[in-house]
């Protein structure tokens, strides 16, 4: 029996596509040690959207390892051997920095990577370290800040940025620079998360950085930027923009920058949806951030 062309194309299309999913399924995954708290706190669906984004990304299976959060760090590192014979990448965050370091001790052939976050500094032996680029975050929020402020011209208004801990003087120095790039010249005024800043008339822009407390709780109309790896759905309607500077977050971006040693990565920016008052301003912002 002959096959008509179609059928032949038909054919030649799911074998093609049948390989892709054999080479997909026979490449060594990568792992994300994670537990229930941090799952809880990003959400679940949003981990499954990021997981399978990562997927794609690098073309291999992307696993969540969970383990519990007061698990040891030789079981950690047994849970993360039992998940994946030789996987291609296995990414830490850093409260389980001593599994990775037994997991390591094991493996040390495989790659391993730990997330240190914020002003973390830690001796990496045979580990990869990755920090977040905060001059970068600081100063993108300075930009969003001010582009916030200008829209409606209420660059006559106040900045506020809310700290768990004093930020170093190059953070905050870069957050001044991004928001005199687009033209706002007053000054901006720093407080602790803890402390309580009544007089909001004149604020134009809320930056947190810290546990959000106060002044998320207030539901004030007032957009807020927001250093977070806490799940849109769960924010104020407040909060415009996000710097997600999670495992989920950063994962593609290490798997790229592999073997390269004193690594910082800026966090994802996240624009929630249906937060700006005008959908103008929301382009305004992401087709001016980097211009």
């Amino acid at each position: 029996m002959k096959l008509g062309k179609r059928n032949v194309f038909f054919l030649i299309i799911v074998a093609f596509v049948l390989l892709l999913c054999g080479v997909f399924l026979l490449r060594a995954p990568v792992l994300l040690v994670t537990d229930a708290p941090f799952d809880a706190l990003y959400g679940g669906r949003r981990s499954l959207l990021k997981q399978a984004e990562a997927s794609l990304c690098l073309f291999r299976r992307v696993r969540p390892v969970s383990v519990s959060i007061d698990t040891g760090s030789d079981i950690v590192a047994f849970t993360v051997e039992s998940a994946a014979r030789s996987p291609y990448l296995v990414l830490f965050p850093y409260r389980y920095l001593e599994g990775a370091r037994r997991y390591v001790e094991a493996f040390p052939e495989t790659p391993v990577f730990v997330l240190g976050g914020r002003s973390r500094e830690v001796n990496t032996e045979s580990l990869g370290f990755v920090n977040t680029d905060s001059v970068t975050d600081f100063y993108r929020a300075g930009l969003c800040a001010a582009l916030i402020a200008s829209y409606g011209q209420q660059a006559a208004g106040e900045v506020l940025l809310f700290q768990g801990d004093p930020i170093p003087v190059e953070w905050s120095a870069a957050f001044l620079a991004g928001l005199r790039e687009k033209g706002f010249a007053r000054e901006p005024k720093y407080f602790s998360t803890t402390e309580d800043y009544a007089d909001t008339q004149n604020v134009v822009c809320i930056v947190m950085n810290g546990q959000a407390t106060t002044f998320l709780e207030q539901n004030l109309n007032i957009p807020v930027i927001l250093f977070s790896w806490v799940d849109p759905a769960l924010t104020s309607q407040s909060v415009t923009v996000i710097f997600d500077d999670s495992p989920w977050a950063l994962l593609i971006k290490v798997a790229r920058v592999m073997g390269k040693e004193g690594t910082s990565l800026p966090s994802e920016m996240v624009f929630p949806a249906e937060r700006m008052a005008d959908r103008k301003m929301l382009k305004q912002i992401r087709d001016k951030m980097f211009n």
